[in-house]
C-alpha cells in the first residue's frame, strides 16, 4: 500500500472507529520541501499542530477552520452541522479535541505501511502540542527535507469541506537506527497478531443455587432475587480460571460500570473505570451479569417451587450511590445522550437473568 492510500485510509477508518463519522478523501497530494516551503504551504487561521516523533524529530499537522469545526460539533453536538464557521481565536481546546483524530490516523498509518521501505520514517509519531502560528512552526522545524501530504476531506456526506495537511521530517537513516537497537528489542515474528487476539472476560454479580426442578422452570420475563451485598462483590474471571478482579457495581454517564476495589492498588488509577461504550472491537470486554463468588445460603430443602413464589416480596436494591471522587455513578444521562430514543436506559434497572 503506497503512503497516499495508506493515509486516506488510516483518516477514514479512525473518524469511523471514533465517532461514527463519514470522513471521506477526495485527493491525496504528496511533495518534498524544506523548511521554508512547509511554512508557505501553512496559511493563516488555522490549526497547527506539533507531532513528537522518535529521537526528538518533530513533524506537524495543518487542519483548516472548517474540518476543525466539523470535528469539534461531532464531538459537543453528535453530529455534524452546516453552520457558519465562527471566526474566533484558536484554543489549546480545539488542538486537544483532534488529538484523537491526529494519534489513531498516525498509528493506523504506522500499521497500513506493514513492509513497506518508507514505514520507517512514518512510525512512532504522535500528537505534542499546538503551535501559535507558521513562523514558530517554521522555527521548531530542522530536518533538511520533509514529506506533505495535502489531503482533501469532506465530512457526513459533504457539510463540511475543507483540507488537512500532514508534514514529517524525511528520515533516510530511520530504518537503520532501529535495525541497531538490537535483538532484544526486537518484536517476535507473531507479537503483533498476537496482541489482537479477543479475550473474553465476565463480570460475575453472584452465584445462586436453586432447585434443578426450579431452574428447568425459567422463562423470559422471570426475576430472580438477588442479596443486597451483590453490588460490592462484582468480579471479574477470564474463562474458568479465578476472580482476577473485583469491586462494587455502579453507573457512569448513563452506562453500567464498576469500580475496582482489588487487586492492591486498584484504586490508586486515576481513572479506575471506563465506559463500555469506550472499548473498541479488538480489546472488548463483555460484562455478563453470570453467575459468581457471592456466597448465598443454601435454601431450605423444598422438592418444588415456582419462579413466582421467588420473585414475591423481594427487598429493593440499594440505590446505586457511593462516594466516587470525581465519578458521579447515580448521574442520569443528559437529554441530547438520549438521541431520538423512547427508552431511557440509563434508568433501566438491570435484571439479571440466568438459564
Amino acid at each position: 500500500m503506497s503512503p497516499a492510500k495508506a493515509l486516506r485510509r488510516a483518516l477514514s477508518r479512525t473518524a469511523d472507529v471514533l465517532w461514527d463519522l463519514a470522513l471521506v478523501t477526495h485527493g491525496v497530494s504528496q511533495e518534498m520541501a524544506d523548511q521554508d516551503g512547509v511554512v508557505e504551504m501553512l496559511p493563516s487561521g488555522t490549526l497547527l499542530l506539533l507531532l513528537d516523533g522518535p529521537g526528538g524529530a518533530l513533524g506537524l499537522a495543518m487542519i483548516d477552520r472548517e474540518i476543525m469545526t466539523g470535528l469539534i460539533e461531532v464531538q459537543t453536538l453528535l453530529q455534524v452541522t452546516q453552520m457558519p464557521v465562527e471566526d474566533r481565536p484558536i484554543t489549546q481546546t480545539d488542538a486537544a479535541m483532534m488529538a484523537p483524530l491526529v494519534d489513531g490516523t498516525l498509528d493506523r498509518l504506522e500499521r497500513y505501511l506493514e513492509g513497506h521501505p518508507l514505514r520507517p520514517q512514518f512510525a512512532g509519531f504522535r500528537f505534542g502540542a499546538m503551535v501559535e502560528d507558521a513562523r514558530t512552526a517554521g522555527l521548531l522545524l530542522d530536518a533538511a527535507g520533509y514529506r506533505a501530504f495535502n489531503v482533501s476531506v469532506d465530512l457526513a456526506l459533504g457539510r463540511r469541506k475543507g483540507t488537512i495537511l500532514l508534514v514529517l521530517p524525511d528520515r533516510p537513516d530511520a530504518g537503520k537506527a532501529d535495525a541497531e537497537d538490537g535483538d532484544a528489542a526486537t518484536p517476535g515474528p507473531h507479537e503483533r497478531k498476537m496482541k489482537l487476539l479477543p479475550v473474553r472476560m465476565d463480570a460475575v454479580l453472584c452465584s445462586l443455587t436453586i432447585p434443578l426442578s426450579a431452574a428447568q422452570r425459567l422463562r423470559a420475563g422471570d426475576l430472580i432475587p438477588l442479596p443486597p451485598e451483590a453490588l460490592d462483590s462484582v468480579e471479574f474471571v477470564a474463562g474458568t480460571g479465578p476472580a482476577v478482579a473485583g469491586g462494587r457495581l455502579g453507573q457512569m454517564n448513563g452506562m453500567r460500570a464498576v469500580r475496582l476495589s482489588w487487586p492492591q492498588g486498584a484504586g490508586n488509577v486515576p481513572a479506575p473505570m471506563r465506559e463500555v461504550s469506550e472499548l473498541e472491537p479488538g480489546g472488548m470486554v463483555e460484562l455478563a451479569a453470570a453467575a459468581v463468588s457471592c456466597p448465598e445460603p443454601e435454601p431450605d430443602p423444598e422438592p418444588e417451587f415456582s419462579a413466582s413464589e421467588m420473585t414475591e416480596d423481594l427487598p429493593d436494591l440499594p440505590p446505586m450511590e457511593f462516594d466516587t471522587g470525581d465519578f458521579s455513578f447515580d448521574a442520569e444521562p443528559a437529554e441530547a445522550e438520549v438521541g431520538d430514543f423512547d427508552f431511557d436506559f440509563s434508568a433501566a434497572p438491570l435484571n439479571v437473568e440466568e438459564s
